[in-house]
This record gives structure tokens, C-alpha cells and sequence, in this order.
């Protein structure tokens, strides 16, 4: 199989993560849930990847578990928006848009959204924020064409014109990017474990600045102040109710650990190999490429029928990309592509030369059997 769907999730995960969730699930305990041995255990682990995490985003800050960074983009939105306006860009994935819509249509915020060339949203984004704004949201890396915000300027926009909070997308870029989030403005910032990560599914994170309050959207036990029944008020367990997933968070660790301790290596090498793959589809005619590669994304449009063409991909080579909208509508809508969407080919640290070459050729054969033209 060739596998290059890795902006869904990784396939390549290092030995290290598969040992931790393996030495979890042999030895499950609930972490704060007891005073025994076990559960200290499982506490001394989530703590030892809180504490890690923390000290990868410049230690100003609080990390909070969630099952996804879906979880985390939901808890950031809707645990600080106070009636008012938001901003946010037509790159969002539906994590962002669903949540500001649900806000919209209840009445208690209106929408801005910047369309416009990267560059120039910095700008925009000034020139929108005013008086009544309550949170700028930022795709970092976009999932469908790779695109890349400045998130250093834009958060020093935020700050030097308005109160609002800065909250970043940061599920495409986390294991590409090394963001400092007092150095670029950040108050909020998602992440997910199973991207470029290269962790479990399962878990995700939502790093949160010192001062910064997030009302809980989630209540429950916490293993914390037992005897009320009202949510704790303070961090991590205001935002963690009911069991942590320990296996996950364990395999998060040592999957964050091994990506950064590699960082250069890993990024050089599907770099490189997006580019082989961009040049050569560039090549066949009847393809449209939207993006450069940019971590490992490389999605185009082809005279065809898309879905057709990633099934036969799958079905007779065995290669796994994803067509369709990518839960980014508004992004199709300014492409033009929301009727056909795209087929997305993500590059990761488990492809090689040979897959790449395997897979722009079999396009381009698919392409001559669907259409007659070929590169």
C-alpha cells in the first residue's frame, strides 16, 4: 500500500509511541480517580506530557487534553466568546466555521471573514478589527491547499490594535512549524496528536496562555473538589472531565518528543518528496494543481471524475489520497471547486521516491483511460 492521505492522520508512527500505548493498555488505571499506585502512575504520565507540551510552546501557558482538535477548536470558541464580532478567514476547516455558525445563527456574534492573498491578511485583518471584536481565528496551514498565514504578524496585529483573543488552527502545521506563542500574540492554539505529530488518533490539545479564561463546555467528574457540584474553575480540570485517554496521551508524549527531535530531518525528506510530486503532476495534462507542497500537501484538480479516479488509485494500486471538500467549504467556494472538490496527495515521513513515482504515474495512466490525454 502507498499511503499518502498523512494530512488525515500519519502513518508512520516511531516505535517508541506503539511501546507507550501498548504499556498503557496492559497496565490501565485512571488517572485522580484513587490514591493507589496505579493511578498515581497514569497522573505522573499526563502530567509528564502536560509539562512537555507546555514547555514546547514557551512555557507561558496551560495545556489542556481533548479527543481531537476538533474538541479543542470548539472548546476555545465557544468557552471565551462573549457577544460581538469574530474575524476569521475563508482557509477555516468546518472545527472553526461550525461553531461560529451555531453563534451566528443563535444571535450572539456576527462573522468577518478575510478572503484575500496571504500576505495581505495581516492587513485585512487590521483594518476589520474594532471595539467590538472578541477573538480573531487563524488556520495556520490550510488543509486543502497548504497555504500558510503569518501568525507572528497577525497575532501582533491583534495585540497592538484591540482586546481580542488570538486563537490558532494549529492542526496542519504542529511537526512543520516551531511556534512560540508568546512570540507570535497567541492566547489559544489547537492542536492534533495524530497529524504531524505522529501520535495516536484519539487525542488532541489546546494550549492555552497564562490569564486566559475558557468557560467549560463539558462538565463532570474531574476527580477534584468531589464533595460540589459545580465544574472546578481551575486548569487542567476545569476543561478535562471524564477519563482521560492515558494510552493516547502516553503514545502523545513520545510522538511529540521523537517528531521534534527530528524536526529536520523529517521535514526535509517530505519536503522534498512534495516537490518531486508537485513537478510531476505539473507535467500531465488535464491536471490543475491548488497547492505547492507545503507540509506535504499537494492537491489538484483533474478532468475527471475525482471520486472515480481515487477509487481506481485505491482499488488497482493501492494508493490511498482523498478527494472531496476536506470540511473546508469556503475555501472550494474561492476556488471554484466546490461542485468537483479536490484530490489531496499528503506527503509523509512514511513515503519514499518510489511511492511518488508510482503514484504520478499511475495518475497519468488513469487520467489516459478516463479522458484520452495524458503528459
Amino acid at each position: 500500500m502507498i499511503y499518502l492521505d498523512n494530512a488525515a492522520t500519519s502513518k508512520y508512527k516511531p516505535e517508541t509511541v506503539f511501546d507507550a500505548v501498548e504499556k498503557e493498555l496492559k497496565n490501565p488505571a485512571n488517572s485522580g480517580r484513587g490514591g493507589h499506585i496505579a493511578s498515581q502512575r497514569a497522573s505522573e504520565k499526563i502530567l509528564k506530557t502536560r509539562i512537555f507540551l507546555e514547555d514546547m510552546f514557551g512555557n507561558n501557558c496551560n495545556a489542556v487534553f481533548t479527543k481531537n482538535c476538533t474538541e479543542a477548536l470548539n472548546c476555545a470558541i465557544l468557552g471565551t466568546v462573549r457577544e460581538g464580532e469574530v474575524i476569521t478567514t475563508v482557509n477555516e476547516h468546518n472545527s472553526v466555521l461550525r461553531p461560529l455558525a451555531y453563534l451566528e445563527r443563535k444571535g450572539l456574534i456576527k462573522i468577518k471573514y478575510v478572503d484575500c492573498k496571504t500576505c495581505e491578511t495581516p492587513i485585512i485583518i487590521k483594518n476589520m478589527l474594532n471595539n467590538n471584536t472578541r477573538l480573531v481565528v487563524v488556520n495556520h496551514i490550510s488543509n486543502v491547499t497548504g497555504e500558510e498565514q503569518n501568525i507572528e504578524e497577525i497575532g501582533k496585529v491583534v495585540k497592538e490594535n484591540s482586546d481580542a483573543l488570538f486563537l490558532v488552527d494549529g492542526a496542519q502545521s504542529l511537526g512543520h512549524r516551531k511556534i512560540d506563542i508568546k512570540k507570535c500574540g497567541i492566547d489559544l492554539i489547537a492542536g492534533a496528536g495524530h497529524k504531524g505529530l505522529h501520535s495516536p488518533q484519539g487525542v488532541g490539545f489546546l494550549i492555552i496562555s497564562d490569564g486566559v479564561k475558557v468557560k467549560p463546555i463539558i462538565f463532570g467528574g474531574t476527580g477534584t473538589v468531589s464533595d460540589s457540584i459545580f465544574q472546578p474553575e481551575e486548569l487542567p480540570e476545569s476543561l478535562e472531565s471524564g477519563t482521560l485517554n492515558t494510552p493516547a496521551i502516553a503514545g502523545l508524549y513520545e510522538g511529540v518528543k521523537w517528531t521534534y527531535s527530528n524536526f529536520d530531518k523529517i521535514n526535509k525528506h517530505i519536503n522534498g518528496l512534495a516537490d518531486i510530486l508537485y513537478n510531476g503532476l505539473n507535467d500531465i495534462k488535464g491536471i490543475k494543481i491548488f497547492s505547492h507542497g507545503n507540509a506535504g500537501i499537494v492537491s489538484f484538480y483533474a478532468d475527471c471524475d475525482l471520486g472515480l479516479l481515487s477509487d481506481i488509485l485505491s482499488q488497482r494500486y493501492s494508493i490511498c489520497v482523498r478527494p472531496g471538500l476536506h470540511c473546508a467549504p469556503l475555501i472550494h467556494k474561492k476556488l471554484q471547486t466546490l461542485k468537483s472538490g479536490l484530490i489531496r496527495a499528503s506527503v509523509g515521513y512514511n513515503n519514499s521516491l518510489s511511492d511518488i513515482k508510482s503514484f504520478i504515474s499511475a495518475t497519468d495512466k488513469i487520467l489516459f483511460e478516463l479522458t484520452g490525454h495524458n503528459g
